[in-house]
C-alpha cells in the first residue's frame, strides 16, 4: 500500500465500552489508505485491552501514556507525531458514515487551500444535527466570520498537516480547556478556508458524562472563568493577522463584544465588570501586548453608548451588528476602493442568504453550543429554587 494519507489521532481515556465500534468504524471505511494512533491517557488498562484485538491490522498502533495528560495534553501529543497530509481527530465515543474519509478527501482534493474540510455532525439518537457553515475569502474576513460564528465541528473532520504546524498546539490553562479548541481553530483559519460539505456523515454520541457536558453543568464562576480565556485565547489568534492599528482596533472591539454578549450569567453583569476580569486574564497571561491598556478607552468609550444592545442582542440585533462588522472590515481591507469595497459587501450578503437558506434545509437543527448552555442555565435554576447544588 502507498503512503497513507490521512493520520487518525485517537485520544482516549475511560473508554472501553465505546472505543470497540470506534475502531470497527474506522475498518469499514471505503477508503482505507489511513493510518490510525490510538493514545491512552493515564495508564488506563481497561481501554488499552478494549484496543488490542484491532492491532492485528496494520493501519494500527497504540500507545498507553503512563500519565495523566488529559484531554488537551493527549491531543497536543498527537499532534506533534509524524502526521501525513491530513490529520483526522477522533473521539473514541463517536462514528462516521462508511464514505466520511472518500467524500471529505474528495472536496479536499477539489480545494487545495481548504484548511479543514469537514460534514455535518448527526447526533445519534435523535434528530438534531449540527452544521458550520463554510468559511472563505480573505484572510480578515475568515478570521471575522470564525469570531461570528465559533463552531468545534471543523475539528471532527480532515485538517491539512501544513495548516497544523502554521497554528501550533492547543492552550492549556487550570480550567481543562474547555474553549481552547475554538482558539485552535481560529488559528487554523489564518491558513485557509473552511470548507463544510453538506452530508450528516460523522456520529456524535451525546451522553452526561461526556467532558462538554460536564462543562455546561459547572458552577456559573468557572464558567465565566473560562470565557476570559476565551477573550485572550482569541486576541492571540487575531492579532497576528493585524498590520495596522485600525486593524487592531477593530479585532479587539469584536472579539470583547462577542465575550460580553455570549457572557455565561443567570442575571445581569455590568459591562465594566466583564471586561475588567478579561483584562486581568490577559495580564495574568502575561498576554498584555495583545491589548494594550491605552488602546482600551476609545473602545470603552464607545461600548458606553450601547452597553444593552451589546449585553442582550437580540437576532435582528445580531443581524445588525454583522453588517455593521462587515461594512468596516470592508474598509480596511479595501481603503482606496469604494468599488471594491461594494463587490465584497454584496458578496458577503449573499454568502449570508446562503447560510440562512441551509439552516432551513436541515430540519430539527440546534446550535449544540446554545443548547448546552441553555440546558445547564435551567438546572443551575432549578437548584438554587430547590436548595441544591450543581
Amino acid at each position: 500500500m502507498s503512503t497513507p494519507r490521512i493520520t487518525v489521532g485517537l485520544p482516549a481515556y475511560k473508554g472501553a465500552d465505546l472505543i470497540g465500534k470506534c475502531l470497527d468504524c474506522l475498518q469499514r471505511q471505503t477508503f482505507g489508505n489511513f493510518e490510525a494512533i490510538i493514545s491512552v491517557d493515564g495508564g488506563d488498562a481497561e481501554t488499552a485491552a478494549a484496543c488490542r484485538p484491532f492491532l492485528a491490522d496494520p493501519r494500527f498502533r497504540m500507545v498507553v501514556q503512563n500519565v495523566r495528560l488529559d484531554w488537551v495534553g493527549n491531543f497536543n501529543w498527537l499532534l506533534q507525531q509524524d502526521l501525513r497530509e491530513f490529520f483526522c481527530y477522533r473521539q473514541h465515543d463517536d462514528t462516521t458514515a462508511p464514505e466520511f474519509f472518500e467524500v471529505l478527501l474528495q472536496a479536499a482534493d477539489k480545494e487545495p487551500n481548504a484548511a479543514a474540510i469537514y460534514c455535518d455532525n448527526q447526533y445519534i439518537g435523535g434528530d438534531n444535527i449540527e452544521i458550520a457553515q463554510s468559511i472563505e475569502g480573505e484572510t480578515l474576513c475568515r478570521m471575522l466570520r470564525y469570531i461570528e460564528l465559533q463552531s468545534a465541528v471543523p475539528v471532527r473532520g480532515l485538517i491539512r498537516s501544513v495548516a497544523i504546524r502554521q497554528a501550533g498546539l492547543v492552550r492549556s490553562d487550570e480550567y481543562r480547556a474547555p474553549r481552547e479548541v475554538f482558539v485552535w481553530l481560529a488559528k487554523l483559519v489564518r491558513w485557509g478556508c473552511f470548507r463544510r460539505v453538506a452530508k450528516p456523515l460523522y456520529y456524535r454520541l451525546d451522553h452526561p458524562h461526556s467532558f462538554t457536558s460536564e462543562y455546561w453543568r459547572s458552577r456559573q464562576d468557572r464558567l465565566q472563568a473560562v470565557w476570559t480565556t476565551l477573550f485572550t485565547g482569541l486576541l492571540e489568534a487575531a492579532m497576528p493577522l493585524c498590520r495596522t492599528p485600525a486593524e487592531r482596533r477593530f479585532f479587539q472591539q469584536l472579539i470583547l463584544e462577542r465575550i460580553v454578549a455570549d457572557w455565561p450569567t443567570t442575571e445581569p453583569t455590568p459591562a465594566g465588570k466583564i471586561i475588567a476580569a478579561c483584562m486581568e486574564r490577559l495580564k495574568f497571561e502575561g498576554n498584555t501586548h495583545l491589548f494594550r491598556p491605552e488602546e482600551l478607552p476609545p473602545i470603552l468609550e464607545e461600548l458606553k453608548c450601547r452597553p444593552d444592545k451589546v449585553l442582550k442582542r437580540s437576532r435582528m440585533r445580531r443581524v445588525i451588528d454583522r453588517i455593521r462588522a462587515r461594512f468596516r472590515i470592508a474598509k480596511l481591507i479595501y481603503p482606496r476602493s469604494r468599488i471594491q469595497r461594494v463587490i465584497f459587501q454584496i458578496r458577503q450578503l449573499f454568502e449570508t442568504l446562503r447560510d440562512k437558506m441551509s439552516w432551513l434545509l436541515v430540519t430539527g437543527v440546534i446550535p449544540y453550543q446554545r443548547k448546552m448552555a441553555g440546558n445547564a442555565q435551567r438546572d443551575r435554576a432549578k437548584s438554587d429554587t430547590s436548595g441544591g447544588h450543581s
